[in-house]
């Protein structure tokens, strides 16, 4: 002892080992109280002071339990039933961690994204293939033309079969209001042009002889054949107008027709339902509206036998109806010709519900019409 030094500030032990001047007992091991080391040098930062030395978490916590063979036993504290506020001792094994470490986030986020490479792949590979076999189908399909519309040129079959209007004729012009007109009886045929005035002033050519389809208006886009109407004997044109067209020919043919045998006009206002045959003479008239704004509808029973079913076995699923809306400010104007009323037909007159007005109209007889037998006529022509 003689001699020896306090290992912490140098200064003189006495018998005990006990230090004069700061007090320290160097009678414990040197190693503990060594200046600046310690036994713990060397060891992670997460060490931890055991027992008997210092071990790494991992030593400390699974070494001992799982090179012991067995668990270690914890002391918890419940309380007892019997007594209360009183705590008993009773043991417990803690349940041992799995050694597999789980997938973390980034493996995760890696294993979606191999995923998604993956069906991007899958997908280019598919769309060539499709398209490869698109092009190879389309290599064999006919050629159709790129426009989205493409117009027909209603006049190709006839000028294929090389049938033509007589250029000779004579020159005519007519201002007709809205309403159907067959050519050959209301009008005659030639080449026309029509003048209209307003943009949504329409004709409309049904010639199913000639296959001549047309639907010409104003505010049409595309080929306009306002001034070449091919107008056959036989065709039927519908005119709408909120007033009136104008159509003018110079070559003219003649026209073949029946004057009216009708000479009565009937007046309604809606709302009415009548029936062709029996409140009013069947035949055809012309339409004038005389008050308001409403609907006329012609209901044309589809029997053959038509003309003797009246009122009383008139069937809802017999007929066919043309709704005509005609008035003030309607597109047809204040009426519409050539109306045909076969005998068993129903006539329905409606007032439309926001005009304050009433409904009226008047059927006249039109002056020229095409027959007598009025429901071949609607077959035939209308």
């Amino acid at each position: 002892m003689f001699g020896e030094r306090c290992t912490l500030c140098g200064g003189k032990l006495d018998s005990r080992k006990v230090c004069t001047e700061c007090g320290l007992n160097n009678s414990k091991s040197e190693k503990n109280y060594k200046v600046n080391s310690s036994s713990c040098d060397g060891m992670p930062m997460t060490h931890v002071h055991g027992k008997d030395a210092c071990q790494s978490p991992r030593e400390s916590t699974e070494q001992k339990t799982y090179q012991s063979g067995k668990a270690p036993t914890v002391k918890t504290y419940q309380k007892a039933d019997s007594l209360p506020g009183s705590y008993r001792q009773k043991e417990r094994i803690p349940k041992q961690k799995s050694m597999t470490a789980k997938p973390g986030r980034k493996q995760k986020k890696a294993g979606w994204a191999a995923k998604f490479t993956t069906a991007f792949v899958i997908l280019s590979i598919a769309g060539t293939v499709i398209g490869s076999l698109a092009e190879e189908i389309d290599m064999n399909l006919p050629f159709w033309p790129e426009e989205e519309n493409v117009e027909l040129d209603p006049y190709e079959l006839l000028e294929e079969s090389g049938e033509e209007l007589p250029k000779e004729g004579e020159h005519a012009e007519f201002e007709l209001t809205s309403g159907k007109y067959i050519v050959g009886v209301h009008i005659p045929a030639g080449n026309y042009s029509a003048a209209m005035s307003y943009e949504y002033d329409s004709i409309q050519v049904n010639d199913r002889e000639h296959a001549i389809f047309l639907y010409e208006y104003p505010a049409k886009e595309g080929v306009d054949y306002r001034d070449d109407l091919r107008l056959f004997e036989g065709a039927l044109i519908e005119i709408t107008a909120e007033e009136s067209v104008i159509l003018e020919t110079e070559n003219a043919q003649s026209i073949q027709n029946e004057e009216n045998p009708l000479t009565q006009s009937y007046e309604f206002e809606g709302e009415t339902e009548k029936i062709a045959g029996v409140d009013f003479e069947s035949g055809v008239y012309d339409i004038y509206v005389n008050e308001g704004y409403g609907m006329v509808g012609i209901g044309i029973n589809n029997d053959e036998e038509a003309g003797e079913k009246l009122e009383e076995d008139y069937e809802e699923n017999d007929y066919t109806t043309e709704n005509l809306y005609v008035g003030n400010g309607s597109a047809k104007g204040a009426g519409y010709r050539n109306v045909i009323i076969p005998k068993g037909a129903k006539l329905t007159v409606e007032k439309e519900s926001y005009d304050d007005e009433g409904f009226k109209i008047t059927l006249t007889p039109s002056p020229q019409i095409a027959s007598t037998d009025y429901l071949q006529t609607y077959r035939d022509y209308y």
